[in-house]
């Protein structure tokens, strides 16, 4: 990063132009495509500033003093400087693809490719990195796109061979034997909204919440002549939740999962990621690692593509869904109080001290961290005010984000109105103990069941809650086991436990 950021200074501060400076820096470092990815990449996504006094810059573009040891060099006062654009990153899904996993995807992908490998593409190419790894493997015609025009001239320093355009991915194009590429990961608060509403027009069974990686993953494979294959690096929440599930089923309906591996950390993403491999046009076909049918991967309504799936697993679940039914059968599942309105937000309504019009309050860690505040329960005041018993009466409280951890879930005696980081279940017919219907909420295996019908969740929203399988022979016997109740073999009982604790 020192010769780069050097030579963008220079150029910088002597002719005052940044994308003319950024491309002086790619062309130092061009006999070295992957420093030009992965060294200039980050000088693209910046935006310039003027240094109030001398300042140090390390090699992630961060300010640092001047005597820092990991400066690696002096900005002078009153001098330009370049600041990473963190926003636009987030808002464009802009990350950069580690060199090995880009090299992993291209590698496998072209395996996959029945005949010829003549033609690869990229769809949303950023600055090059799988139109660099494209060309290692020996694919004679590379083609990449994008919409940002300095990443294309960073791009075509890195991979000079290959044939670029700037134009939107989701527009339509020739088909080719190989598309790879990381789709941009934005989820549905930072979409442009005139671009989702073009991106439900052109996927009518696109609806509700939605990440923008879908429809960009949906046209990779529209891409992709039959018997050739798309190669993708895409958030691990698409391939497992909800949103992404009409995908899923119409790719193991149609196409063959060749590779899915992960989920693998990603640098500087909020989720993890898996690396997915499609053979166009020659599904349904066994999935990958355990030779899972697609037919019976097809029985689960969420299709998750989870590489933790065993065959029997479906039919597992069925069993369990067989002698249960949902927990939202006897009981109200909803979000907590959202503390929002259209005069305000919580500096209005939430106290540090009780008064008469104000009710308990606790947002999830002060619920289970046993301390209070107070809030102003006014309905017309809040954006999707709950009924008021919901809270008063004894319920379940569960904390939303769970992460990786184990559910965190108690029962709330005392009528605490709790936020919306919280999941409240409240029985409107007390046909079981709240004490059973805690144990399972909090039960490794109806975890374990989740996972198989939706991979790892790591957040428990009330549409997950809601469908919790709650035993029948609870009904006559709540001393049951969940074991017991749900009529498990000591096998069966052993899969679910080795899949709650992996």
């Amino acid at each position: 990063m020192n010769a780069a950021l050097a030579e963008y200074l220079d150029h910088l501060w002597r002719h005052g132009d940044h994308g003319d400076a950024v491309v002086s820096a790619a062309e130092t470092l061009a006999s070295t495509p992957w420093d030009v990815v992965t060294q200039v990449g980050s000088l693209v996504r910046t935006t310039l500033e003027t240094a109030p006094e001398a300042l140090g810059l390390n090699a992630r573009l961060v300010v640092r003093p001047v005597d820092a040891p990991d400066v690696i060099v002096r900005v002078e006062a009153g001098a330009p400087y370049p600041v990473p654009v963190h926003v636009k990153r987030r808002q464009r899904g802009v990350l950069d693809t580690p060199v090995d996993m880009a090299r992993r995807v291209v590698s496998a992908a072209r395996v996959a490719v029945e005949g010829e490998c003549r033609s690869g593409l990229d769809m949303a190419c950023g600055t090059g990195a799988f139109l660099v790894a494209m060309h290692e493997a020996g694919v004679p015609e590379v083609f990449g796109a994008d919409t940002d025009a300095l990443s294309l001239r960073v791009a075509k320093i890195a991979c000079p061979s290959a044939r670029l355009e700037q134009r939107d991915a989701l527009s339509h194009g020739d088909t080719v034997d190989l598309v790879v590429g990381n789709p941009p990961f934005v989820p549905p608060e930072q979409q442009d909204r005139y671009l989702r509403a073009r991106v439900q027009q052109r996927f009518p069974w696109l609806r509700g919440r939605f990440d923008l990686s879908v429809p960009f993953a949906a046209v990779a494979v529209e891409r992709v002549r039959s018997g050739g294959a798309a190669g993708l690096v895409l958030p691990h929440t698409l391939l497992v939740q909800s949103y992404g599930a009409k995908l899923r089923r119409r790719w193991v309906e149609r196409h063959e999962v060749v590779d899915l591996s992960g989920p693998h950390p990603f640098p500087g993403a909020s989720v993890d990621v898996m690396l997915v491999v499609l053979r166009a046009g020659t599904g349904p076909a066994p999935l990958p690692l355990f030779a899972m049918p697609a037919e019976e991967l097809l029985r689960l309504e969420s299709v998750p593509l989870n590489p933790d799936l065993m065959p029997g697993d479906v039919e597992l679940v069925e069993k369990v869904r067989g002698a249960s039914f949902r927990l939202d059968a006897f009981c109200v599942v909803d979000t907590g109080v959202v503390t929002q309105g259209p005069r305000g937000g919580r500096s209005r309504l939430i106290y540090d001290k009780p008064r008469k019009g104000r009710v308990p309050y606790a947002e999830a860690k002060e619920f289970f961290e046993g301390r209070l505040r107070w809030l102003k329960y006014v309905p017309e005041e809040l954006r999707g005010a709950q009924k008021p018993e919901m809270f008063e009466n004894p319920k379940i409280v569960i904390q939303r984000n769970r992460g990786r951890a184990p559910v965190r879930a108690a029962i709330d005696w005392d009528g605490v109105y709790v936020g919306n980081s919280c999941t409240v279940v409240w029985p409107q017919r007390r046909v079981i103990p709240l004490d059973r219907v805690l144990d399972l909420v909090r039960s490794p295996l109806v975890d374990a069941i989740s996972r198989i019908e939706q991979g790892q969740r790591t957040d428990l929203y009330p549409r997950d809650v809601s469908s919790f399988p709650v035993p029948k022979a609870w009904l006559a016997k709540p001393h049951l086991s969940l074991a017991e109740a749900y009529g498990l073999s000591a096998e069966e009982l052993e899969r679910l436990e080795s899949i709650a604790t992996r």
